[in-house]
């Protein structure tokens, strides 16, 4: 008899031997004082809309911490469409009749492609100290006190009620999408991103100096340059912020194989806290042409603006366009981010920690576009789910990067993931 086949036979045999045991009933105080909760537990729900999508979710109660690193996480490797040239409707459907030749196709070939890609990191002071803006996970002592990392100390990503969950398409009985997911999870999440299907938000936030500084380093007209670099007079004190999603090069939403992050063609960049004379000049100057950024402006207060504090508030939207605001860059790589922070974000002592958890990280593969939940398991509101297009696609917390103008000109190291210096930018 082969090894396999013994250990087969001989744990039937140790099943035969306990079926027969005796069995005794548990009397009702017995079985009172005993508690507990299934290690493996599933749960059935059906979309709030479509009646016939149905979910089964199989959770595993969990608590993870890793430390874990791939050279190279690529998913979903096939030919798919981006422009097609003579039938728009067949944009990002696959192509497998493809080579790889044709014109129109997806520039990456992969639906998530991603190097270094690395959960957890190795606590460095210099790093944290040079990049304050990028959230570090925060440590408690025994007293509940804010504690500092030791320096190389590995600071786990930690993965609470993992999960796999499966859609079927009742009507027809198929499985159309399956997806690996946390309960919810807290940490870093770093890797060299060169394509990413799916769904992630970058805050962008900053006070006015910083976009005079950024003008200087960009090229425009005279007009645009003059009120760039008198946004600080006009605004004083004033904060700037706008929210970055996938795009293309041109500034269109790109949640395909995209590898550019940016202001999607129409959004708004806020400019709050602008006086009077700010607030007037900046529309009038793009309603004659002289800058080329659409904008508006609106009250928000009486008073508290402007010379002695006298003068009414006003935020100032300026428009993006084409991967452009103001003649400043609006778009970037998506590798410019190396890092980024999952889980509740709050600021201590004028820092950023990541101090809790969020639910929402998942990775699916789907046979058409689709929607998961965000949610908790067994609860399915609309407010809580997010649009999965076919193929492979990776879900990160919206709201959890924020960046300053700085950072998103220059990009975003990674945080330190080897103990051991290779020179390939992980140390």
């Amino acid at each position: 008899m082969d090894m396999p086949k013994f250990f087969v036979s001989s744990i039937l045999m140790m099943l035969a031997a306990d079926g027969l045991a005796e069995l005794k009933p548990i009397s009702d105080d017995d079985l009172s004082e005993i508690s507990g909760q299934a290690y493996v537990s599933i749960d059935q729900t059906n979309h709030p809309t479509k009646t016939n999508l149905e979910y089964t979710r199989v959770n595993i109660g969990m608590q993870i911490e890793t430390f874990a690193r791939a050279d190279k996480l690529e998913l979903g490797t096939y030919h798919r469409w981006e422009k097609h040239p003579t039938n728009p409707s067949l944009n990002g459907t696959p192509c497998h009749s493809c080579n790889g030749t044709e014109a129109g196709l997806e520039k990456i070939g992969s639906d998530i492609l991603a190097e270094d890609f690395t959960l957890g990191y190795i606590h460095n002071d210099e790093y944290a100290n040079r990049y304050k803006s990028v959230p570090m996970v925060a440590k408690y002592n025994q007293n509940g006190q804010l504690v500092k990392h030791n320096e190389g100390e590995v600071v786990p990503f930690e993965i609470n009620d993992p999960f796999i969950e499966f859609a079927r398409d009742s009507a027809t009985n198929e499985v159309v999408g399956v997806r690996i997911g946390f309960g919810d999870a807290k940490g870093i999440l770093s890797g060299n991103i060169l394509g990413l299907t799916g769904a992630i938000d970058v805050n962008i936030r900053d006070g006015v100096e910083e976009l005079s500084e950024a003008r200087k380093k960009q090229e425009g007209n005279i007009v645009e340059s003059a009120l760039t670099l008198l946004t600080p007079l006009l605004v004083a004190g004033g904060d700037l912020s706008t929210q970055a999603v996938l795009v293309d090069e041109n500034g269109n939403l790109d949640p395909i194989r995209a590898s550019n992050i940016g202001m999607a063609n129409g959004t708004e960049f806020t400019i709050a806290g602008a006086d009077f004379l700010a607030a007037t000049a900046v529309p009038i100057l793009s309603d004659i042409g002289l800058i080329s950024s659409d904008s508006r402006a609106e009250q928000t207060s009486w008073a508290g603006c402007g010379l002695f504090n006298l003068s009414p508030c006003y935020n100032i939207y300026v428009q993006s366009e084409g991967c452009e605001m103001l003649g400043i860059p609006t778009c970037f790589p998506l590798n410019n981010f190396q890092s980024l922070p999952i889980g509740e974000v709050n600021e201590i002592n004028g820092r950023q920690y990541i101090t809790d958890t969020v639910s929402g990280v998942f990775m699916s593969f789907q046979s058409r576009d689709l929607e998961w939940s965000t949610g908790p398991a067994g609860r399915q509101a609309m407010n809580e789910f997010v649009q999965a297009t076919s193929g492979a696609f990776l879900n990160l917390p919206t709201g959890a990067v924020e960046v300053n103008l700085s950072e998103v000109y220059n990009g975003v190291e990674g945080v330190r993931r080897e103990y051991i210096d290779r020179g390939v930018g992980l140390f």
